[in-house]
């Protein structure tokens, strides 16, 4: 197929080491029933064929464009995808995933009935069953939960409220925030948290249309800044940008490993620390802002988040949860 003189969106597809994924990634791209789109894949150094099978792919859908470069990580991978796109709106996808054929006009057609959004995510669908662990299910069950803007907006630091690959962005919205950055953890909460900063409105709809791949080679399992050590850091980063701001110091609030952990991340900016049980929440009214709570559980956030904003507090200005 030809490429579009004028696609309704660019597609950012970095691509390292990819090769016994990525035929059936780019079908799933080809057969989408928008068919004005464009695919701009960057080969980030693979050693393994994938440039090749790039080229091989471009040659037979003028829709895709191929770049090959050193390995420079996907935050320069998807700033020169960013560079050559030419649509309005900006879609991801992983080298190793799948979208389903309709992702990218339900995507589009929800967002021109809502202008007011800029980012718009999916719902993900985790495959195979077999390669899906515990963790991974608990993820998965926790970011589907999250639809709306504040609910993802609320839960920032816990990890990240919208899978990256599922994204539709407004490509002004990316360029005016700066696109991806590099600071050696997550590109995408890292993202995340400068649109929201900057007041760019989030949604995800409810079906899914998304298929995150599972297996041993997956970045989220071999990367370095997909470490717990990294997300901590990228965390602490926005505290300090946000409720912590100026030096402010915490009262922390949690339990059990989470803690600890945490308190001994924050280290000096720990006002107070207060270990809770069960369901107790009677300190909520006692505390002085701003209160980190470190919990891991969804019910206890609940339960905390309740129990905070009736004794007048406000979440992201006198209170936030991280994880």
């Amino acid at each position: 197929m030809p490429r579009p003189s004028l696609p309704r969106v660019s597609v950012l597809l970095p691509v390292r080491d990819a090769a016994p994924w990525l035929a059936s990634s780019l079908a799933s791209l080809a057969r989408q029933t928008e068919t004005e789109h464009e695919v701009i894949a960057v080969d980030d150094g693979s050693e393994d064929g994938s440039g090749e099978l790039l080229d091989r792919a471009a040659r037979l859908d003028g829709r895709l464009v191929v770049r090959h470069t050193p390995p420079l990580g996907i935050p320069a991978a998807l700033n020169l995808a960013l560079s050559l796109a030419r649509a309005p709106w900006v879609a991801r996808q992983d080298a190793d995933d799948l979208s389903h054929r309709e992702r990218f006009a339900r995507q589009l057609a929800w967002l021109g009935r809502n202008p007011g959004v800029d980012v718009l995510g999916t719902r993900v669908r985790l495959f195979p069953a077999a390669a899906t662990g515990t963790g991974m299910r608990r993820w998965a069950a926790w970011h589907n939960a999250l639809l709306e803007h504040e609910d993802m907006r609320r839960e920032l630091l816990i990890d990240s409220p919208l899978a990256h690959g599922t994204a539709m962005i407004r490509r002004s919205a990316l360029a005016s925030s700066g696109g991806w950055q590099e600071h050696g953890w997550a590109e995408d909460l890292d993202l995340w948290v400068r649109l929201f900063d900057a007041g760019v409105k989030f949604a995800k709809l409810g079906e899914p249309l998304y298929g995150w791949r599972q297996h041993a080679g997956s970045s989220t399992r071999t990367d370095e800044r997909y470490s717990h050590a990294k997300f901590m850091a990228l965390k602490i980063a926005a505290l300090d940008a946000g409720p912590l701001k100026d030096g402010r110091r915490a009262a922390l609030v949690g339990v059990g490993a989470s803690l600890v952990r945490w308190r001994e991340a924050l280290g000096g900016r720990v006002a107070g620390c207060h270990e809770v049980r069960g369901q107790d929440t009677q300190l909520a009214p006692l505390l002085e802002a701003p209160v980190v709570l470190a919990f891991m559980a969804p019910e206890a956030r609940g339960r905390w988040r309740r129990s905070l904003t009736q004794a007048g507090r406000r979440e992201l200005i006198d209170f936030i949860f991280v994880a």
